[in-house]
């Protein structure tokens, strides 16, 4: 698997680019998304030599229809694999009636005495690459903590017991994030929420948030993997019992620094 993910970071370096297409380049089975496993087909196509035991080239990655998959269109499925598919075009031409505008909600910290909470929004998610990196993740605190967050986090690798201020965000990739909330939130899980983003060049949504509801990009509930680091905070490294996630660290530290977020 880690020959897979470098072969994979050979790809992402270079997908920047504006490469999606109006159909969903890499989708194998139809349904609408992209899955590491669709990826990697896509690599064991473009490097054979890989020998990955897998079934024949995906029905639709040959996008110019030139008989074989190239470097971009694999560029291309990663991008969908990450951000998502592009939207299909309409089979109509009548123009829906767009919803009546609603107010943003801003980020909150409100708290009764010792107890605060942090209720994260969407514009509290920001480019990875400006945001301090400890091993292999990116940490923020969004209430002014940002010197405990980050010294925990420098420690916690080897010393169990150790807790993340309240408003801190851990990033490994764009599109996935845990939010330490605080408030009562989730005793059982020390008061982190989980969260599956959409990024694009102007902003990031959620896709997703709470706790059993929110899946990896792997299409793994996050915390069933996260409850194994119970003593470290529930945060996964190398060697708190978590399973592994199949990204080597070269090619998580490719998707923080080529986030579409940031000003290249």
């Amino acid at each position: 698997m880690r020959l897979i993910a470098s072969a994979l970071a050979l790809f992402i370096v270079v997908a920047t680019g504006d490469t999606a297409t109006a159909a969903c380049v890499g989708d194998c089975d139809g349904d609408g998304n992209v899955t590491i496993l669709d990826l990697v087909q896509l690599i064991g196509c473009v490097l054979p030599s890989l020998d990955i035991v897998l079934p024949p080239c995906p029905c639709f990655a040959d996008v110019d229809g030139n008989g074989d998959v190239t470097v971009n269109e694999v560029i291309t499925a990663v991008n969908n694999a990450l951000y998502g598919c592009p939207p299909a075009e309409p089979t109509t031409t009548s123009t829906p009636t767009p919803p009546p505008p609603t107010a943003t909600p801003t980020a909150t910290a409100t708290g009764s005495g010792n107890v605060e909470e942090f209720v994260a929004q969407a514009s509290d998610f920001e480019c990875l690459a400006s945001l301090p990196k400890v091993r292999h993740f990116r940490v923020v605190n969004k209430l002014g903590h940002g010197a405990a967050a980050l010294s925990v986090a420098s420690a916690a690798y080897d010393v169990s017991g150790l807790e993340f201020p309240v408003g801190t965000i851990l990033q490994l990739i764009p599109t996935e994030a845990m939010v330490k909330r605080g408030g009562g939130f989730d005793p059982a899980n020390h008061d982190w929420e989980y969260f599956s983003l959409k990024v694009t060049r102007t902003g990031t949504t959620i896709a997703e948030r709470g706790r059993d509801e929110v899946v990896n990009f792997t299409g793994s509930n996050c915390f069933s993997c996260h409850s194994a680091a119970q003593r470290y905070d529930f945060v996964c490294e190398n060697n708190h019992g978590c399973v592994p996630i199949p990204l080597s660290d070269d090619v998580v530290n490719l998707l923080q620094t080529n986030d579409v977020r940031c000003n290249h």
